[in-house]
């Protein structure tokens, strides 16, 4: 099963679209996609650390370094545009947001609540409403309700974070919907799950280790799988992790834009936040799914030490969720049966186009 675009259309007052935290992974397979599928728009791509130059057309593609964290930078990037969409995706890691409490505000709540404002007033300069997509997470839940043992079904679960990441997301998704509920802006608030295969190196993410166990191995690392005390611990067959593609979920974030702000009435009850799809899968298929695509020798190179900050942190997470409205919307889902064991194959195809595959 891969991802299908056809419902991909722009809604036709965006001819440009900001997408922050564009240096990141998603951000630039975002913007990756967004060239390809959209010729005629506009990216403008920004982050603290000047994202790549994907392609050599200043008419089609700007890539700008600025720290959302100053509105004068934050409005050198509207400046003399006509941003019909922003994409809000920059922000410090779970892991990250936990260690270091005020740059976890000051960037995922501050500096995202100056872009926030500064499309509201690039609304007011232009005779349209600017599509406005913030990135959240699924770790805006917690609770009895939200444990790796629970199906979250959103219409009936409160959010109450348990970290100061999912505090940060839950105060910005409040923000973005009290600017939408206004009719400043059209806002939809997104929550990801765990995005699997991230290349590159490990992050701040308490989840990193979800990608490393493949990630690392494949390409000859030893990795540390932070959750169990050896390959019999238990916990490998009995901690699920709510995870998807990055095929998949690159296609939904982008759709997030396309999507109609009639579709949010089918769901009064979620206001204009939304749980993108995932699958349910244990740690132990992770493992089988290295094997399946790298060898038994493989299995050498996973150690085993726990991490007791990592387990809190993922004891707050829910093991699967009812997508079944954003599906409704027209999301994508990976097949539950073979979506990991797709999504481990697609980052080993990547590892030996760039001849990096041990």
């Amino acid at each position: 099963m891969s991802p299908t675009y056809d419902a991909l259309k722009l809604p036709s007052h965006i001819k440009t679209i900001l997408v922050s935290g564009a240096g990141g992974f998603v951000g630039q397979e975002l913007v990756k996609l967004l060239l390809e599928l959209f010729p005629d728009v506009k990216l403008i791509a920004t982050d603290i650390i000047e994202p790549p130059r994907l392609i050599d057309d200043e008419k089609r593609f700007k890539a700008i370094k600025a720290d959302l964290g100053h509105t004068s930078q934050v409005e050198a990037l509207f400046e003399g545009e006509q941003i019909g969409g922003v994409f809000a995706l920059h922000g410090i890691m779970s892991g990250g947001a936990e260690a270091n409490f005020d740059l976890g505000y000051a960037v995922n709540v501050d500096s995202n609540l100056n872009l926030l404002k500064q499309a509201h007033s690039h609304a007011n300069e232009h005779a349209f409403k600017p599509t406005y997509v913030f990135v959240s997470s699924l770790a805006v839940y917690g609770g009895p309700k939200a444990v790796p043992e629970s199906r979250v079904i959103p219409q009936d679960t409160p959010v109450i974070a348990k970290t100061s990441y999912g505090i940060q997301k839950q105060i910005m998704e409040m923000y973005v919907y009290d600017y939408g509920r206004k009719g400043y802006l059209d806002t939809r608030s997104i929550r990801l799950p765990s995005v699997t295969i991230r290349p590159g190196a490990p992050s701040t993410a308490a989840s990193s280790f979800l990608s490393g166990i493949v990630r690392e191995p494949l390409q000859g690392v030893e990795s540390i799988c932070p959750i169990a005390s050896s390959i019999d611990d238990p916990i490998l067959d009995s901690m699920p992790w709510y995870c998807t593609r990055t095929k998949t979920l690159v296609r939904n974030v982008a759709y997030a834009m396309c999507m109609p702000e009639t579709e949010f009435k089918k769901y009064e009850g979620l206001g204009r936040s939304i749980n993108l799809p995932g699958i349910k899968v244990m740690p132990r298929q992770m493992i089988d799914a290295l094997v399946e695509h790298g060898g038994k020798d493989k299995l050498k190179l996973v150690k085993f030490e726990k991490d007791q900050a990592v387990i809190d942190i993922a004891s707050t997470w829910a093991g699967d969720y009812d997508s079944s409205p954003s599906e409704s919307m027209g999301f994508e889902n990976d097949d539950p049966a073979t979506g990991y064991s797709m999504a481990v194959k697609d980052f080993k195809e990547l590892l030996e186009a760039q001849g990096k595959l041990a």
